[in-house]
């Protein structure tokens, strides 16, 4: 059954290339000014404990090390400085001053899951930058629910092309089936996507969920209200992260996770909460790269004209023709026509 596992493997070696790149040069800026020193990880083991960022504030920040939670404070502008340039999933190196770990760097990001955030007061792409969720993970759990709110395909298929660029391997859970019948799902078919069906009320399908956690570090991501938090404690089986209800009028969830949080399983496994997010932008993805997120187009795209084709508007597209034969999703098509033109206009 892990053996679902295999395209996301897969999809690591292709397209991967630019965006490795890019990571790199950005994490070997260590003589600018106020950036964070960035290590690899055999040089970290020479320099200091290495545990991993748990939970932060602009002040106040949590590291596991081995196996355990030591808080820390930044008492001056310079640990303050640091702290700005972390997420939780970041493994940090640190001394203990007293009983306070001073963090001295990071190693570099193996895997990260990150989105566009604009400032909205420009209007081109000036005003853009990455904003980091999550690093150092191996599967992203991405969290949509049967009812309230509804399923949006469209987020779920974001989410998915950020899982795969950032290097990890995605799985959709559905919650609250004891509410609703789970949505139609067969668009992912082709996209061999594991998926797990769930209720936090019931437990029902939590212990289908499990053996894609088991030995992993892992984020539940999705919308407010989705039931995030909830999944967390029913992992768990016991209450460490607060819920509440989505909102009767709106029909969207309420943020009641305001910071990301990781929490342990067992000694190998765990779990970092989110929170909801509404807009998902899709950072230094280019046009001609997107279709190398899709997995289903990969049998097909060998066989079109053109060797760079877009499967948009070439002719002798066998992607396009792969789907009017029904081997493809059109729904997974249309959102990929989707999102390829939002990447072209942003261009």
């Amino acid at each position: 059954m892990m053996d679902e596992y295999d395209y996301a493997e897969s999809r690591k070696s292709k397209g991967k290339g630019s965006n490795r790149s890019r990571s790199d040069h950005h994490e070997k800026r260590q003589g600018d000014l106020n950036e964070i020193n960035v290590y690899s990880p055999g040089d970290a083991q020479k320099l200091g404990k290495i545990g991993i960022v748990a939970e932060m504030s602009p002040t106040n920040y949590r590291i596991l090390y081995n196996n355990k939670f030591i808080e820390g404070i930044a008492e001056d502008d310079s640990q303050k400085g640091i702290v700005s340039q972390l997420v939780v999933g970041d493994n940090v190196i640190f001394e203990l001053n007293e009983s306070n770990p001073i963090i001295k760097g990071r190693t570099e990001r193996h895997s990260k899951l990150a989105r566009l955030r604009t400032d909205s007061s420009k209007k081109s792409q000036a005003g853009a930058e990455e904003h980091v969720i999550v690093a150092n993970i191996d599967v992203a759990v991405i969290v949509a629910s049967a009812i309230q709110p509804a399923f949006n395909p469209n987020m779920v298929d974001r989410y998915l092309v950020i899982s795969q660029y950032g290097n990890v391997a995605p799985i959709l859970c559905i919650t609250k089936t004891d509410l609703a019948k789970p949505p139609d799902l067969s668009m992912y078919k082709s996209a061999d996507l594991p998926i797990v069906k769930v209720s936090n009320k019931t437990m029902d399908g939590i212990s289908d969920l499990l053996p894609y956690l088991k030995g992993k570090r892992c984020v539940m991501i999705g919308s407010s209200g989705v039931g995030k938090s909830s999944l967390i404690n029913s992992i768990l089986h016991k209450e460490v992260l607060f819920t509440d209800e989505v909102s009767e009028k709106s029909g969207k969830g309420r943020h009641t996770t305001s910071s990301s949080s990781l929490h342990l399983l067992d000694e190998s496994t765990m779990l970092i909460d989110t929170p909801g997010i509404r807009s998902l932008g899709l950072w230094e993805l280019d046009p001609e790269s997107l279709r190398l997120y899709y997995p289903e187009f990969a049998e097909f795209a060998p066989n079109c004209k053109f060797s760079d084709c877009t499967h948009s508007h070439e002719p002798g597209c066998a992607v396009k023709k792969a789907v009017e034969e029904g081997f493809i999703s059109r729904e997974r098509y249309d959102s990929y026509i989707r999102l390829l033109a939002k990447l072209e206009y942003d261009r």
